[in-house]
């Protein structure tokens, strides 16, 4: 079978779990005998051809007026440009569609769509091409993917998001199969009439086994640790709070992995992190996180789709707390050793209990690649 995947970004690239995901899936799909394509952004002015690990990577110029995966900050009326460009890009639609019509693949397979826009699937459509597209975050509610703004989470039913959404609701009607990565996520765009001409499912991401050696016995003391965005809507500042309760208790260290915004909330948030004696890691390894720390507190706000640091740490054996929100609420289900945040007990801690955390077969790659399959 002849599949195009497109997601707003590719290996080497990578912000996020989507990036992992898709690699994972297109790489799974190449190992049984499919052929790959994948469609990407990337900051040149070229449509750039690698192949990476057997998968075709074409790399796409963005035709939008500026990169937004860069660190410098941009002003609100560039910023809403930009946005009301990306609702419907006529020219990612024109790129896409020539190579589309010179590939001919049997399926595309869309992710994250910021920077190509759902003109893509237009662009499919006219080539009389099957669509299916996972739902990964909330792009096509809120042009943020986050639903999650000032500090609290943004009601789908609210004039701002019918608005922001109403174009991309008519165009989804252009999708054959939706695909959410949690049931959660799935549910949530099913009952609000997007893909109203398609079939609805979830598959969840695929969550590999984390090879790590701990060094567990250099150090005496509990480790907790926190790993992502060190951002506001991640809950990096109750994470803080945490830490600064139990900053003069003995036996337990508090740390953190990932980066800070390069903005007021990242600065503000690195200040807070000092106060509280949190040692910072940068951007790190998940294996070197994983060998560094014995449980995993992860106070997330918004509503995490899946929740891939949740899987990952549970899966790794670590005790993890967490808010059970969104697709989080799921993968609570699948495992011991996750716990709501609010039974965070530093008595039982110090106990170093132990698990045995048994392969979820939903977070097998050659199972979910399997399921695609089955859609395409």
């Amino acid at each position: 079978m002849k599949i195009v995947m497109i997601n707003t970004l590719y290996a080497p690239y990578k912000v996020g779990g989507a990036e992992v995901s898709v690699q994972l899936l297109a790489e799974e799909l190449i190992r049984n005998g499919h052929d790959v394509t994948i469609f990407c952004l990337h900051d040149h002015s070229d449509i750039l051809k690698d192949t990476l690990n057997g998968v075709r990577v074409f790399y796409f110029p963005l035709k939008n007026i500026y990169w937004p995966f860069s660190n410098g900050r941009k002003g609100r009326l560039i910023k809403l440009a930009w946005h009301i460009i990306d609702m419907y890009n006529p020219w990612m639609m024109s790129l896409v569609g020539k190579e589309l019509a010179r590939i001919k693949p049997d399926v595309v397979h869309t992710n994250n769509l910021s920077g190509f826009s759902v003109s893509v699937w237009k662009a499919a459509k006219k080539e009389k091409i099957k669509i299916v597209h996972t739902t990964r975050d909330y792009y096509l509610f809120h042009p943020n993917s986050t639903l999650f703004k000032s500090g609290n989470n943004v009601d789908v039913n609210s004039i701002g998001v019918k608005l922001l959404s109403a174009v991309k609701k008519i165009c989804s009607r252009n999708v054959d199969c939706f695909v959410g990565i949690s049931e959660y996520i799935s549910k949530l765009h099913r009952s609000n009439k997007f893909g109203i001409n398609s079939t609805h499912a979830y598959i969840y991401n695929p969550i590999s086994c984390i090879d790590f050696k701990s060094d567990k016995k250099n150090h005496e003391n509990v480790r907790v640790g926190f790993i992502g965005r060190l951002t506001r809507d991640k809950g990096f500042d109750d994470y803080c709070s945490l830490a600064a309760k139990y900053r003069n208790t003995k036996g337990i260290d508090f740390y953190a992995a990932g980066r800070f915004g390069n903005d007021t909330e990242g600065n503000e948030l690195e200040i807070l992190a000092s106060a509280s004696n949190i040692k910072t890691m940068g951007f790190i390894k998940v294996e070197d996180f994983m060998a560094s720390i014995d449980v995993v507190v992860l106070p997330n706000k918004w509503n995490e789709p899946f929740g891939r640091a949740v899987a990952e740490s549970a899966n790794a054996g670590k005790v993890v707390y967490t808010n059970f929100t969104g697709g989080v609420a799921e993968i609570a289900k699948l495992y011991d050793n996750i716990f709501p945040i609010q039974d965070f007990n530093i008595s039982y801690l110090m106990t170093h209990p132990t698990f045995n955390v048994n392969p979820v077969l939903d977070f097998d790659i050659k199972y979910i690649a399997g399921k695609y399959i089955e859609l395409y």
